[in-house]
């Protein structure tokens, strides 16, 4: 068994190619090349993976397989830039020794949306689209989220000029949370990601 390295776009399409649960990358990977690219047992015979040309002509394969198959894309992009979001900057501050401290659910709450903001503060401003019905959940003064409704709870979102409402339950700040990430562009498997962290 050998260990490889794949970036957050290559893994998220090998997670989201998954048929069971279970299906390790793996089983997946075999799975794609030998029964969609149509190759006989004996993968290597036909895709040497000591050749790195070889092997993304065979990626290239898998993706023309998947669009003649329309099969909808993963969101990857930033609504607002069409841009393809690296998930590795901000899981790299996600990682770092102060959110594995103890904190209430609205500290890590308010530290993860920093660490959004501290990733992407030339497209945070997309969370102001982000609202519930009547009411803003996101702002640029704490007085325009007080007069959205009653008992909001405003508080700053770190190292930002932007303010979020707290008095949610957790599972509507995890809503809000990767509606966020959604926004500015991350995909289905990051965003299960960053549930994942919210919630531990």
């Amino acid at each position: 068994m050998k260990t490889i390295t794949v970036d957050d776009e290559l893994y998220a399409f090998i997670a989201s190619q998954t048929k069971h649960i279970g299906e390790s990358a793996s089983d997946i990977l075999r799975r794609i090349l030998i029964e969609e690219m149509g190759l006989t047992k004996g993968v290597n015979s036909h895709v040497d993976v000591t050749k790195p040309a070889e092997v993304t002509k065979a990626v290239r394969e898998i993706n023309k397989v998947k669009k003649s198959e329309s099969v909808k894309p993963e969101p990857q992009k930033s609504e607002l830039s069409g841009e393809v979001v690296d998930a590795t900057s901000l899981f790299s501050l996600l990682n770092e020794e102060q959110f594995k401290q103890p904190m209430s659910k609205v500290e890590r709450f308010l530290m993860m949306l920093g660490a959004l903001h501290q990733t992407h503060p030339q497209r945070f401003d997309a969370v102001l689209e982000i609202k519930g019905k009547g009411r803003l959940y996101f702002a640029q003064s704490k007085d325009a989220l007080l007069k959205s409704g009653s008992s909001t709870n405003p508080k700053a979102i770190p190292d930002s000029s932007f303010w979020v409402v707290t008095n949610n339950n957790t599972d509507k700040k995890c809503t809000m949370l990767l509606k966020t990430a959604e926004v500015l562009g991350y995909s289905d498997a990051n965003l299960d990601r960053l549930g994942k962290l919210f919630k531990a």
